[in-house]
């Protein structure tokens, strides 16, 4: 059992991260910042309650299905937007979007991957545990940076530091997860291999969805001369996606899940929990775009990390697990990264900015040299005519 005051210090660390938050994207405002922390706070609820409905008090091991009911929940909140609320139902249609070409590039990869880094991750963490997924999961912000650059997004050096920076804190805290992890008894390496193969293609799952996600939300930060698609709402996204990504999970969980198993375990108090999960993931998706369309692809993928060091914290706190100090360090590495990434984006904002003024300015010259030419050319002609 974990003392009071063990207790007392994991909910003052989790405080913490979140007060480094707060202070780190103080200057975008009030909204951003509650934006962010609520970002966090989601990510950490819901991989909580997912963790305690797997775990000893409930035994309910059936990830797949229980996305499904997440992907579902989304979709319904989004086809009661826009067919309830908004009242406008062709914004369901794919060709919504001004070209089913536009849906097929962006929208449809979204929807395979949205799946992809979702079940994918918990099928790995069967074959190769939490901590080796941890480890490859590091490589998500550098992936989603690398892929977002590839795409047309610029990242000045220095943000291109801070995703480093935040990339070795992560490395430092999966390590301590891994520290925490007995070895495993089947030492099959096909097993083994086959987790890693899910862990990888999780991230990079992850990665392409991300970035194809704000380059509809954002496509001004992505496109090139003559590139001219409209952004996109995030309702808008979420009625497209959510339904084909439902039906991809769908398939996939009831091919490598019981169905039957799973209702025969159901008991009112594991629905509770279910629904609270659902509730926790419609949230994140909600909040997450939210952040996504604010700090980019690159920024939000750091971020997240940040949930690694809470959720350590808050199952020290409450589940009675030990949080190795070296979570602690790789967490202030990570909280550095995040600030170099912030500092970088305030520099390009304020560069551009003056580039801006710069040219306005040098148009207003171009004008007013050219009025002053005008009129002395006809003072020049009313002499010329005396």
């Amino acid at each position: 059992m974990t003392s009071g005051l063990g207790r007392a210090a994991a909910v003052a660390l989790t405080a913490a991260v979140f007060l480094g938050i707060c202070v780190i994207v103080r200057l975008r405002g009030v909204r951003v910042v509650v934006l962010t922390c609520l970002f966090v706070a989601s990510l950490v609820s819901t991989q909580l309650s997912m963790k305690v409905l797997s775990g000893p008090v409930y035994n309910y091991k059936f990830p797949g299905l229980v996305t499904v009911g997440h992907f579902s929940t989304v979709s319904l909140v989004a086809y009661a937007y826009w067919l309830v609320w908004a009242r406008e139902p062709w914004r369901c249609s794919p060709t919504s979007l001004g070209s089913a070409s536009r849906y097929l590039r962006n929208v449809v990869p979204i929807c395979l991957c949205t799946p992809v880094s979702v079940i994918f991750n918990n099928e790995a963490m069967v074959f190769v545990g939490a901590g080796v997924v941890a480890v490859i999961g590091t490589l998500a912000p550098v992936a989603t940076a690398v892929l977002s650059r590839a795409c047309g997004r610029k990242l000045s050096l220095l943000s291109w530091l801070g995703v480093l920076v935040a990339f070795s804190g992560g490395v430092v805290i999966s390590f301590g997860e891994v520290s925490q992890v007995e070895d495993a008894e089947n030492g099959d390496k096909s097993l083994a291999t086959k987790g890693l193969v899910f862990a990888f293609m999780a991230v990079f799952g992850r990665a392409v969805k991300i970035v194809l996600t704000d380059t509809l939300l954002s496509p001004t930060a992505y496109a090139s001369q003559g590139q001219k698609d409209e952004p996109v709402s995030i309702m808008h996204l979420y009625v497209l996606q959510f339904p084909l990504s439902t039906l991809i999970s769908g398939t996939y969980s009831v091919a490598t899940e019981s169905v039957s198993d799973a209702w025969d375990q159901l008991t009112p108090r594991i629905a509770g929990v279910i629904a609270f999960t659902c509730l926790n993931a419609l949230a994140l998706n909600l909040i997450g775009v939210q952040v996504l369309k604010e700090f980019g692809a690159s920024a939000q993928q750091i971020i997240g990390k940040l949930n690694t060091i809470c959720i350590a914290a808050l199952s020290v706190a409450f589940l009675g697990e030990h949080l190795p100090s070296i979570v602690v360090l790789g967490s202030f590495f990570v909280l550095v990264g995040v600030a170099i990434f912030e500092w970088g984006s305030s520099h390009d904002a304020h560069d551009k900015a003056a580039a801006d003024d710069d040219e306005a300015s040098s148009c207003g010259d171009s004008e007013e040299e050219s009025t002053s030419v005008a009129t002395l050319s006809e003072w020049e002609a009313s002499k010329l005519a005396s």
